[in-house]
């Protein structure tokens, strides 16, 4: 369904009322709090700030129920208005880092290249979302239904249940609450499909600042980069509301901005406990509460800036970092705390301890981790290895091989404490990795999920490669110019450089880097020569604006595109393409879905408005759960509690055998029921008209009951 070019630019001019609003507090902050962070360093850091800001107001008004349009503009509005009405004083020594490090210009175009290729093959993989709409599995599933269902309703305690399989409503939602601010403000998901390539930048921008102390900041791109492009992250990430992107982003923040406070810029002795570390545990919090996942590093990268603060100021820093951490990761975890008993509910033992939280009465396969494979040499030839192969490139050996030496290396002889504990807190994270949960998730003997999960070592391996090249090994030329090489090797054989060549995205892709980082790079460049153009004064006063408005005026054909093409043809193998489509053309329906494949695929039937209220039919179970219907009279019994519009069914979503689903049993449920009118779909998943309520008594005989509803857990 189109949308009006005026409907558009209402929607995008509102969006930068609130992001911009939200860009000027963290800058005001900056400099209030970083008074000596200037440069990319302060760029760094103020971005960071904005980011918390446009959380915590997001977060404030989700939680009261006024996550509307006019409360997020009014809101960002009246925090940049304070701040520019009465400016906080610098509150910091005015110490940071280095405001002009000398970059040669060869490093410097090394680092452009590996920026340009690897927004190159992100936007090539990335277009396909722009020409079909954001297909990517996770987030039909649960990341863009939850920023959908936040939008709508104004609220981020919501009742949404995407199905009856995980336990997904209690994750954090950080990712998905900056998704429902666009969808809130646009009354579309256009933005959803950019925002991951905000991350990318974001990142790319702390790999820099990273190597920055030392001068190396091209080896610490080029670092990042092979992450970045790994397949198990440029093929889900693009264009889509994965949030692993941000996760490894938010990392590399804290690791960068740890490092640039350690020794006056210098990265070699003890952390700055003021600013610095505030921004760096906003990094942390805001990581862990965009997935559990992160978790563990967060917490050790957080023990690591303790033990490098200096001695009489541990205490200060753990109370600066949990305070920060909470402000921006602790939303979700209380949450849980005071529904369930439990802030991480799918942790249900701890040793001998049994903790409170949901039952799970349907499993979809077993969530065995990598430790439980890691001496099977059966599950290594026909799984771990192919994984590590397909998620890392044919080189994966010589990549682990370079973390483990490398980051033990900087444990060892690293230049100062800081980088030292950092290292140590990336390999425990990369340890840790092999103990969670999921990791190499599929029938016993088979972990099938092990190279998807892949990205759970993301930014543990992020965290610890961009390490190395502080090691004072490579103040020698030769060595650097070794270390280039060998990531230049790493990059082309582990990434999608095919993607420039062979998909149609790949003109897009190019197009994009160009724009997002040649030009950059180039007016950089040549910024002396623009500052006599401008006669001394601010050029980005003037190119900023101007850069915001041809951004805006080449948005709409692309978004014009997008609007006309989503999900016309959405896995028409599953008979989800008819479904969609009639979906799409929908407002303010009330939808209810049954059956697993639309449960797992349920955002599309929100309409392209997104005004739709999606409910699953299940039944509520104690502690926040959630469990499977399995008679045909409770069935109907509760798709008359939700009372819908329409019905749809589907069959049950294997795990294992994704591409041959089960039997619908709630299709034999509502056989016959004159209540209902098929109005589209397929044999496969059907939609239905509902027109009064069901009669659970009038049910045929022999209809399939509790024996026969698959995925059912081992009691």
């Amino acid at each position: 369904m189109s949308q009006s070019p005026e409907s558009f630019f209402v929607g995008l001019f509102l969006f930068a009322l609130v992001a911009g609003s939200a860009a000027y507090s963290g800058s005001r902050l900056r400099a209030a709090f970083l008074p000596g962070w200037l440069g990319a360093p302060g760029f760094l850091a103020a971005s960071m700030i904005a980011l918390t800001v446009l959380l915590l107001e997001a977060s404030l008004l989700g939680a009261v129920g006024l996550l509307e349009p006019w409360a997020l503009v009014v809101l960002g509005l009246a925090v940049a208005f304070s701040l520019w009405l009465r400016p906080i004083a610098p509150r910091g020594s005015g110490e940071g880092p280095p405001d002009r490090v000398v970059v040669p210009f060869g490093a410097g175009a090394v680092a452009v290249l590996f920026g340009f290729f690897t927004v190159a093959q992100w936007g090539s993989l990335g277009s396909l979302s722009l020409d079909f709409g954001i297909g990517n599995f996770d987030s039909v599933w649960y990341h863009l239904p939850f920023a959908a269902e936040f939008a709508r309703t104004g609220t981020v305690f919501t009742d949404f249940r995407p199905e009856t399989v995980f336990v997904n409503w209690l994750y954090p939602f950080n990712s998905e609450l900056f998704h429902a601010v666009g969808m809130s403000l646009t009354g579309r998901d256009f933005l959803s499909v950019l925002i991951n390539y905000g991350w990318l930048a974001l990142g790319l921008l702390a790999a820099w600042v990273a190597g920055r102390p030392w001068g190396r900041s091209h080896l610490t791109v080029a670092a990042a980069s092979i992450v970045f492009a790994a397949h198990m992250l440029v093929v889900r990430e693009p264009g889509t509301a994965k949030n692993d992107i941000v996760a490894v982003s938010l990392a590399l923040v804290a690791v960068a901005v740890l490092l640039g406070s350690a020794g006056g810029g210098t990265g070699r002795g003890r952390i700055a406990t003021g600013g610095p570390l505030v921004v760096a545990g906003l990094a942390l919090g805001m990581a862990a509460g965009t997935r559990a996942t992160v978790l563990p590093l967060a917490v050790l990268i957080g023990v690591a800036a303790i033990v490098a603060s200096p001695a009489g100021a541990r205490v200060r820093s753990t109370v600066i970092l949990l305070v920060s951490g909470l402000l921006t990761g602790g939303l979700w975890y209380l949450r849980n705390l005071f529904q369930t008993g439990n802030p991480f509910p799918q942790l249900r033992e701890l040793g001998p301890l049994s903790l409170p939280g949901p039952e799970r009465l349907q499993e979809a396969r077993p969530d065995f981790n990598v430790f439980h494979y890691l001496f099977d040499g059966q599950a290594w030839s026909d799984y771990l290895a192919p994984g590590l192969d397909r998620a890392l490139g044919p080189l994966w050996p010589l990549l682990i091989l370079l973390f483990l030496v490398g980051v033990i290396a900087v444990v060892w002889r690293g230049p100062g404490r800081t980088a030292r504990a950092l290292a140590l807190a990336s390999l425990g994270g990369a340890v840790l990795y092999l103990f969670t949960s999921l990791s190499a998730a599929g029938p016993e003997g088979e972990p099938t999920a092990f190279s998807i999960n892949l990205r759970f070592l993301a930014p543990s391996l992020a965290a610890g490669l961009v390490l190395i090249p502080s090691l004072d090994l490579f103040a020698r030329p030769a060595a650097r110019r070794a270390l280039l090489l060998l990531l230049v090797v790493l990059f082309v054989s582990g990434t999608r450089m095919d993607a420039l060549v062979e998909l149609s995205g790949r003109y897009f892709g190019v197009a994009l880097a160009l724009v997002a980082v040649v030009l950059p790079a180039l007016l950089w460049w040549k910024r002396g020569a623009i500052q006599r153009m401008f006669r001394g004064r601010p050029p980005e006063r003037i190119l900023v604006p101007a850069a915001l408005v041809v951004a805006a005026l080449l948005a709409w054909p692309l978004a014009d595109h997008y609007f006309d093409s989503r999900y016309r043809a959405f896995e028409p193998e599953l008979g989800m393409a008819a479904a969609y489509r009639w979906a799409n053309g929908t407002d303010d329906q009330r939808v209810a879905l049954a059956g697993t494949t639309a449960g797992f695929r349920d955002y599309g039937f929100f309409g392209a408005r997104l005004s739709n209220e999606v409910r699953y039919v299940g039944r509520p179970a104690p502690s926040r759960g959630f469990d499977v219907v399995r008679t045909c009279p409770e069935f109907r019994r509760q798709v008359n509690r939700i009372a819908p519009d329409y019905l749809v069914t589907s069959p049950f979503l294997d795990f294992n055998a994704p591409d041959r689903p089960g039997p619908s049993l709630e299709r034999e449920w509502v056989r016959g029921a004159r209540q209902l009118d098929r109005v589209a779909g397929s044999s496969q998943v059907t939609v239905w008209a509902v027109d009064g309520r069901l009669d659970p008594d009038s049910c045929r005989p022999g209809t399939p009951g509790p024996e026969a509803t698959p995925g059912l857990a081992t009691p």
